[in-house]
């Protein structure tokens, strides 16, 4: 995502989705006009310095800075975005002036008090020609940017070829295969597109919940995360900033299939080449077969739509690549996407109807009609270009990273950790009626743990008449409860799927840890089924499986807060500080994990973290369950 940073940003209420913030429109420094005020820039970074994303997930402003100076970064350059080396810059804040010389990246870092008691802050050199001045902060996760700046002071350095990697000692080895690793991306993306890419800097640390001036962080801390960056991130960030500052992508805000298209086409193609074990995901499934998307009307996201406008939203990171690489495959030309992103580049006229036009010519192809794509289309070909795992039907694809799990004022849900989950599938919907009742008919209901898998003779919904099960007319669609955890295990093998993990589970239901709720960091009372006798979300009792549309999470799952707590894998335990890695939970214990609230329970319990136990034989009339399921990897398809 890449904004433009003009005087105060806004909207930070749903700042949790940010990427970058560039500053760049109308800066510049000359000979003629060597000064220029930078105030506004210190009191977004001054306001930067105060969020805090506490326990609760929600973004706050503390009433005063934590910190007695703020960093300002700029980064100064040529007309051709080279770097400016060696030009000293004085700032002036109120009676102090402060001297630095821009270094070979053209950068020059001054620390600052909060503007608090001067009314201007000015940014004075003498360069010899018009000089360009920017600035740049990104965060590799923005869970409690309060914590702090990542300025990569003191740290060692590796630099070729316009890129640089800092990193500590202990972190040497990690620094190398980062240079290493970016030194052949570069290769392959002007191979592909002979673009012209930004100066790149990237700041290997453990502090990667900081704001990072300048550059991008990378957490070393877990080898999937630490290859995801560089394979992916990394690459994807990079182009998508330098169409954005050479090329004029997102001047229309309806060009995301360029911006978004090209960067996420470019990752694919390097994972491809280079890490080809890593396996490729889609948000496009076989239940969209039938649909429509025109990435035409993919517009650039906000910090209140992060998936953009249109109809076409998160599955556009899957369809605009794929609608690149059937550009380069029908033109026949290895070459098209170079060609036009020059012929882009000189047009005056940045709009998307003349982007369509110049691909048009150069391509000989119909690009009004390619940039319409069904997802049968996208089902039966991606895999041309791509190994892209389809989840089974039902399910949804969760990303997998690092995030911060638990929260430290309820003792219930202690002590906060950060731990990394792998990417998994998870079930759109709880289990239903109608499922769980063609699991009963194929597997009848046995006993396990001391007591039968599903409760028949206190659940009205399945009827057991005879040999067989069904269900209560009308009731199909609702979700099973009074099933023990051992029934909704026996299910889920049943199935070849699984209990979701307690960890897996939060960070779906918190879209990687990002938001309290599913849908964000607000309340709504009728964005799902919670005790309020109905007066509120409509249901007195149990709702139909995804009756509550606003209320899904950003992966597109349902009902993950109220309708009917759902077991998930793990003992019931005060989580433990070294289980940090796909945690599994404890070996053994007596009561089993539910999550997610029910319809019978306050708003209190309809959280992210709020947890409860359960003996596993036990059957409940508010406890149901979803499933989980592993993410095959390349190597064993």
């Amino acid at each position: 995502m890449n904004q433009t940073w003009k005087g105060k940003v806004k909207g930070w209420g749903i700042a949790l989705f940010l990427a970058v913030i560039n500053t760049a429109a109308g800066r510049s420094i000359s000979p003629a006009s060597p000064t220029v005020d930078v105030k506004d820039m210190l009191k977004t970074i001054n306001m930067l310095s105060k969020l805090v994303i506490g326990d609760s997930g929600l973004v706050s402003s503390m009433p005063i800075s934590p910190y007695d100076s703020l960093p300002l970064w700029f980064r100064l350059s040529d007309s051709l975005g080279q770097p400016v080396e060696g030009l000293a810059c004085t700032l002036s804040v109120g009676r102090k002036k402060l001297v630095r010389f821009s270094d070979d990246f053209g950068e020059v870092l001054f620390w600052v008090p909060p503007p608090k008691f001067f009314s201007r802050v000015l940014l004075t050199a003498y360069p010899d020609r018009t000089v360009e001045l920017k600035t740049k902060l990104t965060t590799a996760s923005i869970t409690n940017p309060g914590e702090g700046f990542e300025t990569g002071e003191g740290l060692l350095e590796l630099k070729d070829d316009g890129i640089k990697v800092l990193y500590t000692n202990e972190y040497e080895t990690k620094g190398r295969e980062m240079m290493a690793a970016l030194k052949q991306e570069k290769q392959i993306i002007c191979d592909l597109t002979g673009m012209q890419l930004n100066l790149l800097k990237v700041i290997i640390t453990t502090n990667n919940y900081r704001w990072c001036l300048g550059g991008w962080a990378v957490s070393p801390a877990s080898r999937a995360e630490f290859d995801r960056d560089k394979f992916e991130t990394l690459p994807h960030e990079w182009v998508e900033n330098s169409l954005s500052d050479y090329y004029g992508v997102y001047t229309d805000p309806r060009t995301r299939w360029i911006g978004d298209g090209l960067a996420n086409y470019i990752a694919f193609e390097i994972s491809k080449r280079l890490f080809p074990e890593m396996t490729r995901f889609s948000r496009v499934e076989y239940k969209d077969s039938g649909e429509v998307y025109d990435l035409r009307t993919w517009s650039q996201g906000t910090s209140r739509k992060f998936a953009g406008g249109g109809s076409v939203g998160y599955k556009g990171y899957d369809l605009a690549p794929f609608f690149w690489a059937k550009v380069v495959e029908k033109s026949g030309d290895s070459l098209i996407i170079a060609k036009f992103l020059e012929e882009f580049r000189q047009a005056e006229d940045k709009s998307q109807k003349n982007a369509i036009a110049i691909l048009e010519y150069l391509s000989g192809l119909d690009i009004d009609k390619e940039l319409v794509i069904t997802g049968k289309e996208y089902l039966e070909n991606v895999n041309k270009y791509w190994l892209v795992v389809i989840p089974k039907a039902g399910m949804n694809y969760i990303s997998g990273r690092t995030f911060v799990m638990g929260d430290s004022s309820d003792r219930n849900c202690s002590p906060v950790r950060r731990v990394n989950v792998d990417p998994f599938h998870l079930d759109r919907y709880e289990v239903t009626n109608e499922q769980f009742c063609g699991f009963l008919n194929a597997m009848g209901n046995q006993k396990e743990g001391g007591s039968y898998w599903f409760d028949e003779w206190f659940y009205s919904d399945i009827i057991h008449e005879g040999d067989s099960f069904r269900v209560k007319t009308g009731r199909e669609s609702y979700p099973v409860s009074q099933v023990s955890w051992y029934g909704a295990r026996a299910y889920a093998k049943w199935a070849d799927k699984r209990l979701p993990t307690e960890a897996e589970w939060e960070f779906a239901a918190s879209n990687n840890g990002t938001t309290l709720y599913p849908w964000g960091n607000e309340w709504h009372d009728d964005y799902c089924n919670w005790d309020e006798g109905g007066e509120l979300d409509g249901y007195e009792f149990v709702a139909p499986v995804g009756s509550f549309e606003q209320g899904k999470n950003h992966y597109e799952c349902y009902d993950m807060l109220g309708n009917v707590f759902e077991w998930v894998q793990d003992w019931y335990a005060p989580y433990d500080p070294a289980d940090t890695i796909n945690p599994q939970g404890p070996t053994d214990g007596e009561d089993k994990v539910h999550r997610g609230g029910c319809y019978k329970y306050s708003k209190d319990w309809q959280n992210r973290y709020a947890r409860i136990g359960g003996r596993p034989s036990a059957c409940y009339p508010c406890v149901g369950f979803r499933c989980a399921a592993d993410v095959p990897s390349a190597c064993s398809r």
